[in-house]
């Protein structure tokens, strides 16, 4: 069962303290009303009553879906104690063989903000492979850089569901205050599924572990130099 703290939070805008509940954990299928207001992309957010706005808070929690098999542990931090508690965690699923059988099969994954919490159960909840995802947006980034304006910054890509079905990119730019919209391709994501499958596999570390840009880009980078090194013996 989730533990719930209550804390005290100031507005920002007007500084009035609110109350509210700090999860340690959301446990499905049991908080599936939790659920929903991860995908609403509400969860991590504040209500103040006094001057009508919306803020964001960023907490340590955990995401825990039992029916679907997987773990994800939101970190906004990764202080020392943070990178202590996944190493030991990592270490259990090693070492205890009880909770290794138990949690048989499971995918576990490390993110940094609720928006990055939001895709990945997004992503699971489809039934589609995060690391390819991934490794996809790669492919996007340098298309979607030139043809925005230098000031606008891309703050972050999310893959998301089209209201009339099929999938998009979600574009996060600086000093814009609405994301740009793009489709995906998804004949790539089926394309890398099958090319990258041997490198993601062997890429793909124990246990809780962040697969982000700079995992895809490494998976990227060790495809290119594989094949690079196979033509080279192939010439001589």
């Amino acid at each position: 069962m989730a533990e719930i703290k209550k804390q005290m939070i100031a507005c920002p805008k007007c500084k009035k303290n609110i109350e509210v509940g700090i999860w340690d954990k959301i446990e499905l299928p049991y908080d599936a009303d939790q659920k929903e207001k991860v995908l609403r992309n509400v969860f991590f957010k504040v209500h103040c009553d006094t001057c009508n706005i919306l803020f964001p808070i960023a907490y340590r929690c955990q995401y825990n879906d039992l029916e679907n098999k997987y773990l994800i542990w939101l970190v906004p931090r990764m202080d020392d104690r943070d990178k202590a508690d996944i190493e030991a965690y990592n270490q259990r699923l090693k070492n205890d063989n009880v909770l290794r059988l138990a949690q048989g099969g499971y995918r576990y994954r490390i993110v940094r903000n609720d928006n990055e919490l939001r895709e990945k159960v997004f992503i699971f909840d489809e039934g589609l492979d995060d690391r390819f995802i991934e490794t996809m947006k790669l492919m996007y980034v340098p298309m979607f850089k030139s043809n925005v304006a230098k000031d606008h910054r891309i703050m972050g890509l999310y893959f998301d569901k089209k209201k009339d079905g099929g999938y998009q990119w979600v574009i996060i730019l600086e000093k814009m205050m609405q994301p740009l919209l793009a489709d995906v391709n998804m004949e790539i994501y089926e394309d890398m599924k099958v090319k990258l499958k041997d490198i993601v596999e062997e890429m793909t570390p124990e246990g809780l572990a962040q697969i982000y840009a700079l995992w895809a880009k490494d998976v990227l980078n060790t495809q290119v130099e594989r094949a690079t090194a196979e033509k080279q013996e192939a010439e001589e």
